[in-house]
């Protein structure tokens, strides 16, 4: 099965959770794609179950992870993050921890994986959604 966590397909997710109504062509310049692409690639995830129906649902499990960081290369950190393709947001914060990461994995053992990774950065707390309200 195709995972779909490409960058396209990334962005595809993006502007459909700010319109799911969005028209085909304007999807596909949105992402770089023509509009038959883009509804082409739209389907696909759609019967992979990486979202259901015409409201998205996406259907991989959220976590937000409070990193403290353990040196001072944020640039470093920040690069190595965006180029985490299951990581949806990347917020720099004040108080207790650096910074607040929204990660989607479809397994454990992927999230397992990009914690261990993370560790050569910091420390974190992890926090896993059971129930999106809204």
């Amino acid at each position: 099965m195709k995972k779909f966590d490409d960058k396209t397909s990334q962005a595809i997710l993006r502007e459909l959770r700010q319109n799911a109504r969005i028209s085909w062509q304007e999807l596909g310049r949105a992402v770089h794609l023509s509009g038959q692409a883009a509804a082409e690639r739209v389907r696909q995830m759609q019967e992979a179950g990486v979202f259901d129906g015409y409201t998205l649902r996406e259907l991989r499990q959220r976590h937000f992870i409070g990193v403290s960081m353990r040196h001072t290369r944020f640039d470093d950190f920040e690069r190595w993050l965006l180029n985490q393709p299951n990581v949806e947001s990347i917020d720099k914060t004040s108080g207790d921890i650096c910074y607040m990461i929204v990660y989607i994995a479809e397994t454990y053992e992927e999230l397992e994986r990009f914690l261990n990774d993370l560790l050569q950065h910091g420390s974190y707390r992890l926090h896993s959604s059971i129930r999106r309200i809204k």
